[in-house]
């Protein structure tokens, strides 16, 4: 059976904000914002400015850095959480994560409101719970369906730090090559529709057309073409693409870095961007598509290699790579040698690459 997934509606545009009731009166009437407190203070004003004159009620959640258990345990209890006809996240990945599981276990809708573009988290169905304090991936939920809105605000965008659209693009070029690579695997390809895997291709296209001209607005807090482009990228074709696709060593790899030593002090989309260049080499793409791809990387700011992660033993951290992730759930979609050897020696590689560049 092939199936392709999507948010019930996706918004972009400069100052969008104002007009969140007119779009979203339709799914009731008492809406609940969870958000972190740095997401909340740069968007509260808006949110609440277009509840005025309206017969809406709303009200704000402060959710913790990090979706554990015990977090989504804490917000749900919350009296403004049982009152709520409509659940809204606003932030980043973590205050999503909380929102979809709350929203999805009590069957209300969902509106997604990301203040950055530095995941697919969007306009996706899933939700990753973590350890307490973050350094490990306790278990993800595929909930039954997407959000029902997503509304992106270009202009809070463009004036959130620009490591925030970097990770984001870091996760969108995993895209196309995690979802070619299940394509290729002939226990995946009969699931996969050729509608997913175009979004794929054609996310990668924006951000290595687009991405570096992103960058440089989000440094000068403008709002340009390119600009929202790359947060239609980062932010919908990335989740749609990988939704419908599935993943690789990309986000194996990179899931797995966030266990090590600092490695949580490390974004998403920063890991997985270090899991793409080392799936390309297992893969044996051509290198001077590895050149082009590690070199956008360093011009956007991105760690292109562990040894931007502050490891200094590189050849022990790839041999306990190799190891652990023999029979990952996500390396097993690899239809090339991808053994703990193969593994350990692309880390490796990628290390003296990057050295080289």
């Amino acid at each position: 059976m092939k199936k392709i997934l999507f948010p019930g509606a996706f918004y972009i545009g400069s100052d969008i904000l104002n007009d969140f009731v007119s779009i979203a009166r339709n799914y009731g009437k008492r809406f609940v914002f969870i958000g972190g407190r740095t997401a909340l203070s740069v968007s509260k004003d808006a949110v609440e400015a277009s509840f005025s004159g309206t017969d809406c009620e709303y009200s704000f959640v402060v959710c913790g850095k990090i979706c554990s258990e015990a977090e989504v345990a804490r917000v749900e209890a919350l009296p403004e959480i049982n009152e709520a006809e409509v659940i809204c996240a606003l932030g980043g990945g973590s205050c999503m994560d909380i929102a979809k599981l709350i929203a999805f276990r009590r069957n209300l809708p969902l509106i997604m409101i990301p203040t950055t573009a530095s995941s697919d988290s969007p306009c996706t169905f899933a939700s990753i719970i973590y350890s307490e304090d973050g350094s490990r991936i306790i278990s993800d939920y595929a909930h039954y369906r997407c959000p029902d809105v997503v509304m992106v605000d270009s202009k809070v965008i463009a004036n959130a730090p620009e490591r925030l659209i970097a990770a984001g693009m870091g996760d969108a070029m995993t895209t196309w090559y995690e979802g070619f690579a299940c394509y290729n695997n002939p226990e995946l390809k009969p699931a996969i529709t050729e509608t997913a895997l175009m979004l794929a291709n054609l996310c990668r296209s924006i951000v290595m057309k687009d991405g570096l001209a992103a960058y440089e607005a989000v440094k000068s807090n403008t709002v340009t073409p390119e600009l929202e482009k790359v947060i239609e990228a980062n932010c919908f074709l990335s989740s749609i693409g990988g939704l419908n696709t599935g993943c690789a060593c990309a986000h194996g790899f990179g899931d797995w870095l966030c266990t090590i030593p600092g490695g949580h002090d490390f974004m998403h989309g920063e890991r997985v961007f270090i899991g793409l260049i080392t799936q390309l080499i297992l893969e044996k793409y051509p290198d001077e598509e590895i050149d082009q791809i590690m070199k956008f990387g360093r011009a956007i700011g991105l760690p292109i290699c562990v040894g931007d992660m502050r490891v200094n033993d590189v050849d022990a951290l790839a041999e306990k790579a190799g190891i652990e992730l023999e029979n990952d759930h996500f390396l097993v979609h690899l239809t090339c040698d991808h053994s703990p050897e193969a593994l350990k020696g692309a880390i490796l590689k990628q290390q003296v690459l990057a050295d080289n560049l």
